[in-house]
């Protein structure tokens, strides 16, 4: 297991090479790229440009581990919004990712749209993406999201059994679960082995902080050893740079190495648990 990070808050102050200099200084060697951002599920850049940023990157001792498709629908245009994903994931799979979350639609609330309606739509949605995932060799996460169906652990594991197609993986997103009153240890013993990639942060119950492990309310002990009981593979994957949203851009380094202690710890823990 490797710590990995997105990239949002660095490059937003640092652009991309500055950002990857940050994480590999610090011990963070993987990268969960954002292809949420415009510039980069836009034409902005071509192929060579990705291209060059993986070996600059891989040259760095980092890896792009994950990435993460635009969300934030936009139903006056959903055909542009299909697009904009999959232009995503063509970039992805230029950089090497092996997978991209992608976020379940959560545009109408399901408890007032009704959970059959909105599985059904969640099930044609996600469909629609299998030829993108197959035409570009990547792999789909799905994101347990507050407000969605996926909320819920047991109706996440239902929706990935109904698509039943290998390009589909789960993302889990420990902060999501926590948020919503959820106990996010419990929620990986029941999703399980078809956790593909994780986001990693903390908050404290009642807002989503993305901050880090240790600053907000969810027991981090028992979420790692969660993840050693269903023999999670994967990396651990931060999403928790509100830890520095009001911290000074020059002490963003030195944030960046404290949430390198804090998930080099959270592997070890991980790792105990592992070996007992």
């Amino acid at each position: 297991m490797i710590l990995s990070s997105n990239i949002f808050r660095f490059y937003h102050s640092f652009g991309i090479e500055k950002t990857i200099d940050i994480f590999s200084n610090v011990g963070i060697c993987g990268i969960d790229f954002n292809n949420d951002i415009e510039e980069f599920y836009t034409d902005a850049h071509d192929k060579a440009y990705y291209e060059n940023l993986k070996k600059y990157a891989n040259d760095k001792g980092v890896s792009i581990i994950q990435a993460h498709a635009p969300f934030g629908r936009d139903f006056v245009n959903e055909e542009e919004f299909i697009n904009r994903i999959s232009r995503g994931m063509e970039r992805a799979s230029w950089l090497g990712a092996p997978m991209i979350v992608i976020h379940p639609c959560n545009h109408l609330d399901y408890k007032e749209a009704g959970y059959e309606m909105m599985f059904e739509y969640n099930y044609n949605f996600y469909k629609s993406l299998v030829p993108y995932a197959e035409e570009f060799g990547i792999k789909i996460a799905i994101e347990n999201i507050g407000g969605s169906i996926t909320e819920k652990a047991d109706a996440l594991v239902e929706l990935h059994k109904e698509l039943n197609n290998p390009v589909f993986t789960v993302c889990f997103d420990v902060g999501h679960g926590n948020v919503i009153g959820e106990d996010p240890a419990r929620m990986i013993k029941i999703i399980g082995a078809i956790i593909g990639c994780t986001h990693i942060h903390d908050n404290d119950g009642s807002r989503d902080g993305h901050t880090l492990p240790f600053y907000g309310t969810t027991d981090w002990e028992a979420v790692m050893k969660a993840f050693a009981e269903v023999d999670y593979k994967g990396e651990l994957n931060y999403e928790a740079s509100g830890f520095i949203r009001d911290v000074p851009e020059a002490l963003y380094s030195e944030g960046a190495v404290y949430m390198a202690k804090v998930g080099h710890y959270l592997i070890d823990r991980f790792n105990y648990y592992r070996s007992i």
